[in-house]
């Protein structure tokens, strides 16, 4: 291989190595952006389930209150809803004293498999909610097609932010992120 042939064949490889870097930058800046953009969703919908372990009827009146809510769609069938969950619970606690409350809603999905996978966790933090959607009715009211995907809502139900597809919960700035998002500061 002549000099100008292998010039070549390294320029080429570190320009592909210099896009796909820039590549990677932009999703990985479209996942930590503010978002800025308009969302499709303005408000939380109204909606009728049933809590997990207590089957006691909840409603968007529950949140009342709230400095703001979270509703997070997941089922144990989806490979990174169950790999995200841990760091999702995690994320939660973090906020039980702020008054921020989680809806986890589980959607088309088995009684069985939600118990048996919730066992995992033990007891889950005070500001949390389990709800089970089995015919996933609730994924249309919030114009949701995949999980995981998560709404956050302001005390007004107004949605601050959509989060689609599995998220680095446990990142340092995702936290403080978020709480400005919530209370501005």
């Amino acid at each position: 291989m002549s000099l100008s042939s292998k010039t070549l064949v390294i320029t080429l490889v570190l320009s592909l190595t210099l896009a796909y870097s820039l590549f990677e930058r932009k999703k990985f800046e479209g996942m930590l952006s503010a978002g800025d953009s308009e969302p499709i969703l303005k408000m939380m919908p109204d909606f009728s389930l049933d809590e997990f372990k207590t089957k006691e009827p909840l409603t968007k009146a529950f949140f009342n209150g709230a400095n703001a809510t979270f509703v997070h769609f997941w089922g144990t069938w989806c490979a990174p809803c169950e790999a995200e969950f841990p760091e999702f619970i995690k994320f939660a606690a973090k906020f039980e004293k702020e008054n921020v409350k989680f809806l986890l809603l589980a959607v088309n999905d088995d009684d069985k498999k939600i118990k048996k996978f919730l066992k995992r966790f033990g007891k889950l933090p005070s500001n949390i909610v389990v709800a089970h959607d089995k015919s996933g009715a609730s994924m249309g009211l919030f114009g949701t097609v995949r999980v995981p995907e998560t709404y956050l809502f302001d005390s007004n139900f107004i949605n601050l932010k959509k989060f689609a597809g599995p998220q680095a919960w446990e990142m340092k700035s995702f936290f403080p992120r978020v709480k400005r998002l919530i209370f501005g500061h």
